[in-house]
Order: structure tokens, then sequence, then C-alpha cells
């Protein structure tokens, strides 16, 4: 749901990067990565940056981590564990993927004085 710590979870995923697509594979490290993912039968963009993964090769799967970009409104549920999604770079397909896991961000309480 939008706005909720689920909607912000980190997302694990494994992608794959098409030879012929791009003339270089990305970048997941840089954290300055930020493609679209549109999840199997939907059609609607869903915007993730990678803030870490493996180097990338073409034709190979590889792992990283991406956060939502827009969670308070964007709902990124479609983006559940197993779900099967194409990484977009404006209207281009460049490589799909799968959702491995979801980390939910760790709420610190705050303590009383």
């Amino acid at each position: 749901m939008i706005g909720t710590d689920e909607n912000r979870a980190v997302l694990h995923v494994e992608v794959i990067f098409w030879h012929g697509k791009r003339k270089t594979p990305p970048s997941l490290v840089s954290g300055k990565y930020c493609p679209h993912f549109v999840v199997t039968g939907t059609t609607e963009y869903l915007g993730i940056c990678f803030l870490d993964g493996d180097d990338c090769s073409f034709d190979e799967p590889a792992l990283g981590n991406a956060q939502p970009l827009y969670p308070d409104t964007i709902d990124y549920a479609p983006l559940e564990n197993n779900a099967e999604f194409l990484i977009y770079e404006g209207a281009n397909a460049v490589g799909k993927g799968r959702v491995l896991g979801r980390t939910i961000p760790y709420q610190v309480k705050q303590r009383r004085r």
C-alpha cells in the first residue's frame, strides 16, 4: 500500500540484461542506475533505484538490491516475492528479472527522556 513501510521495502532481485539493448551493462553498485520495472501481466512502470549488486555481464544473471523511488505515490505491491518483470529504460525493454525477496525497513523506536 502507498506510504507504508512495506511499500518502501528493499527488493532483492535477480536480473538479466540483454545483449544488443544497451552498449554496456549497467552498474548496479553506483546507486545511480534507476530504471523501471514492469511486472508481467501489468503495464504500470514502477520506478526503482539499484542500491548495490553484482557486476553485470550481458545475458548472465546478476543479483542486486533495489528500492522504490516513489513509495508515497505509487503502489509497489505487484513486486511481491517471485514476481517476474521486465526492466525498462524509457520505452525500451533492456532486460528481465525476478523478485527473490523483500526487506521491510526497520523502524527505530523513539526513547523517552
